[in-house]
């Protein structure tokens, strides 16, 4: 009886202290951006490459040019025009203190637009970042400010929308604010993974990480037969999951909680993240297991760098000694943000550990300490690795192996592509018989799977090529003397001097590189700069016709460099 006071009086505390949390947002000030029901692709804090999700994903049906509004009152403050990342983004800044945010915009309104268009004539730039003052543009809540599309890093027409704070830039999750996603689904658990944290661990007498899928029979978790843990010893959790909003796919869970004995160990939860900290988003994961297998397995314990602000009452960082002849309930809770709610019950069998008769070795001496400034250095190659950029200690790992045909220097191996950083470090290898006329042709690659290369960049000086990298692996030094390729999205009729494009809205060239990446281009038109948008996911430069290009003969040319500074041109006359 006891007990259940003390438990009802803790679940109490609990539920009114997330409560209180949640009403310190602005529940009824802002509007939606857009004017049907929230369904959305993702939400806040689901996992992506290198970093977190920090907004939603609003479902357009897979269409582009649904109107967008301004959600409240305010001013825009920034207008952001990029080939990757966010595309055509947005932000208003809102007299009450936060940030509403708007990408992958296909265009804006009439009047942005043509400010925008004027800003990049007056640069002779497509891509722009533009902060603006409080007086330059003003909106109301409910002004159509632009139409969504798919433009940047967007994999498919949506509209990305974040609430910010004006002062920290932190983004916030959005439900904070009110807004409401028809969510009767609980989440779901679909693996618990056991790691081994020490030498002396064993799970089920193995001293290897255990993996187990759970029996799920109407909403109730349980443990095969076979999959009785016996442990004795230091060992940390982690488990698959994810949550699903009506008419969603898979998307982030917003709390996870770890309990043994009925005591809270381990709790995160999505509210906010600082994007300098996305990345740790690697810490948060077991990322050896996203790497290998393509599972998302996210830790209930902390590693050794993990400066997320995303937990709360953290004992021990996640981690538990089994060390008693005592059977161990430990619990899995996972909320999604309506308070939707799965547990996982785990019954384990505690062990004593054994003693060992050999002495044992300490792996620390020979690891690299995550928290501080790591230097190596040879013949071939010089690596300095900043402070706080590993996750954890382990142990630096390098080999080399002759160099290949069409390199410059000897393959270098830098730990692995299991290997997370979350800082660039500096990385410099020895050229070996590069000639001088292609020294301002050399650059760093990363060796990849089915012979593939990842452009690293670099500069030559002194018979070495240093770049900044965030990757680990193979690495090598290729050139990039090949000029990017260009050509008419249409065919030219054969033998035309001139191309017609008098029932055309827009001319579309078709640019690739092989290495380095289109890093510059220039198109004009009798002699005029004139604006393409550039669409890397499509390899095209699109210019649309506008009022300036009168009926007759005009001559359009476009130059293209890649990073190496390898240039290609196209010259045509066409007829409009």
């Amino acid at each position: 009886m006891q007990k259940q006071f003390i438990f009802s009086i803790y679940f109490f505390v609990s539920f009114f202290c997330s409560l209180f949390a949640q009403t310190s947002y602005p529940k009824d000030y802002f509007r939606a951006p857009i004017n049907f029901p929230l369904k959305l692709a993702g939400n806040f804090g689901e996992i992506r490459t290198n970093h977190f999700h920090a907004g939603f994903d609003i479902r357009t049906d897979g269409k582009e040019g649904v109107p967008v509004y301004a959600v409240a009152d305010g001013y825009i403050s920034r207008i952001r025009i990029s080939a990757y990342g966010y595309g055509k983004a947005l932000c208003i800044t809102h007299p009450n203190g936060y940030v509403s945010v708007y990408a992958h915009l296909r265009n804006f309104n009439p009047v942005l637009q043509n400010f925008t268009k004027n800003i990049q004539y007056k640069l002779e730039k497509f891509e722009f970042d533009t902060l603006l003052s409080k007086n330059t543009l003003s909106v109301m809540k409910g002004d159509l400010i632009a139409f969504s599309g798919n433009t940047g890093g967007s994999e498919a027409p949506h509209l990305h929308f974040e609430m910010r704070d004006e002062k920290t830039e932190m983004p916030i999750n959005p439900y904070f604010f009110g807004y409401k996603v028809q969510d009767a689904i609980k989440p779901t658990i679909t693996k618990l993974v056991v790691y081994p944290m020490d030498e002396t661990t064993t799970i089920n007498n193995k001293k290897l990480l255990k993996k187990i899928i759970p029996i799920r029979v109407n909403d109730k978790y349980s443990v095969s037969k076979t999959d009785t843990l016996l442990i004795s010893g230091k060992v940390g959790f982690g488990i698959g999951c994810y949550d699903k909003e009506n008419n969603s796919g898979q998307n982030a869970v917003f709390s996870i909680e770890m309990q043994e004995g009925g005591k809270r160990l381990f709790y995160c939860e999505f509210e906010k993240f600082s994007f300098e900290n996305a990345r740790y988003v690697n810490a948060y994961i077991d990322y050896l297991q996203k790497q290998k297998n393509k599972e998302t397995i996210q830790k209930c314990f902390l590693s050794k760098n993990n400066l997320l602000g995303i937990y709360k009452n953290v004992v021990n960082n996640g981690f538990i000694n089994f060390n008693d002849d005592d059977i161990h309930l430990v619990t899995f809770i996972v909320k999604d943000y309506v308070g939707n709610t799965t547990e996982w019950v785990v019954k384990i069998k505690s062990a004593v550990p054994k003693k060992s008769t050999m002495p044992l070795q300490s792996k620390s001496e020979n690891k690299l300490d995550c928290l501080k400034e790591f230097e190596f250095s040879n013949d071939e190659i010089k690596i300095l690795i900043p402070a706080y950029s590993l996750y954890d200690d382990i142990a630096f790992k390098y080999t080399k192996k002759p160099k290949s045909i069409n390199t410059f220097s000897n393959l270098q191996q830098i730990f692995d592509e299991n290997t997370a950083s979350q800082k660039t470090y500096s990385l410099k290898i020895k050229t070996i018989g590069l000639p001088i006329s292609l020294q301002n042709k050399a650059c760093i690659v990363l060796s990849e799977k089915k012979a593939k290369h990842r452009y690293e960049g670099g500069v030559y000086s002194n018979g070495w090529v240093t770049t900044e990298t965030k990757n680990f692996g193979q690495f090598t030094i290729m050139i990039d003397t090949v000029a990017p390729t260009i050509h008419l999205a249409i065919k030219k009729k054969e033998n035309a001097t001139i191309v017609d494009y008098r029932s055309f809205k827009e001319i579309r060239i078709v640019v690739k590189d092989n290495l380095s990446g289109i890093k510059n281009y220039r198109a004009t038109i009798d002699d005029k700069w004139v604006l393409c948008e550039y669409d890397y996911k499509k390899s095209m430069l699109i210019y649309l016709f506008d009022e300036a290009i009168l009926s007759g003969i005009h001559q359009f040319k476009i130059e293209v460099t890649d990073d190496k500074k390898n240039t290609n041109w196209l010259t045509f006359n066409f007829k409009k």
